[in-house]
C-alpha cells in the first residue's frame, strides 16, 4: 500500500432498535423534567405544613420545587429554559429514529445536561432526609431521572453489529473436456 492510496474508513454501524428505544428514554426523560415541579412537593422547613407553596407565586417562584429553586430557572426564564431543553431533546429524539450520528451525540448531551440536572435536584433532597425531614416524591423523582438518564447514554452508545458479509459459494474448478 502506497502513501497516495486512501485509508479505509471504518464507519461505525449505529443500532438501530437500541437507538429508537433509547430516543423513546429520551423523550420520557424530558417530558418528566418539565413536569417536575408539578410533580414534586415542596422542600425544607416550609413545607412540612402541607400545603404546596410551589403553586401560591407565579411561574413557580419562591419556594418551588425541584431544579426551580434555582435563581436562574424562577418565572418566565425557567420555562423558556425548559422549552428550549425540550425542544432540543425532540429533534435529538428525532434524530435518533432516523439514525444520525448527530442525533445520538444530541441525544446523549441533552440526558448529560438532564443527569447534571437530576443530580443538582437529588443532592438537596438526600442531604434533607438525613436531617429527618423526609420527602418521598422528590427522592423518587430524582432516582428515576438519574436512572432514566443512564439508560439513555448506554444505550445510545452501543454500536450496531456489522452485516455480515455475503457468502459466495465455492465453485468447484470445471475441467474442459
Amino acid at each position: 500500500m502506497s502513501t497516495l492510496d486512501a485509508k479505509p474508513v471504518k464507519a461505525k454501524i449505529l443500532n438501530t432498535k437500541l437507538l429508537t428505544i433509547a430516543a423513546v428514554i429520551l423523550l420520557v426523560l424530558a417530558l418528566l423534567f418539565v413536569a417536575t415541579p408539578l410533580l414534586s412537593t415542596t422542600t425544607g422547613f416550609a413545607g412540612r405544613t402541607g400545603s404546596n407553596q410551589a403553586f401560591n407565586s407565579p411561574g413557580f417562584s419562591g419556594q418551588g420545587s425541584g431544579i426551580f429553586r434555582l435563581g436562574f430557572l424562577n418565572g418566565v426564564t425557567g420555562t423558556i429554559v425548559y422549552a428550549v431543553a425540550l425542544l432540543l431533546s425532540l429533534a435529538a429524539a428525532v434524530g435518533m429514529f432516523m439514525t444520525k450520528r448527530w442525533g445520538k451525540v444530541l441525544g446523549i448531551i441533552m440526558a448529560i445536561i438532564y443527569g447534571l440536572l437530576a443530580l443538582v435536584n437529588l443532592l438537596p433532597t438526600l442531604l434533607i432526609s438525613f436531617m429527618g425531614i423526609r420527602n418521598p416524591m422528590n427522592l423518587i423523582l430524582g432516582i428515576v431521572q438519574l436512572s432514566l438518564t443512564i439508560a439513555v447514554i448506554v444505550l445510545a452508545s452501543i454500536p450496531g453489529k456489522k452485516p455480515a458479509a455475503p457468502i459466495t459459494p465455492a465453485v468447484p474448478p470445471t475441467v474442459p473436456a
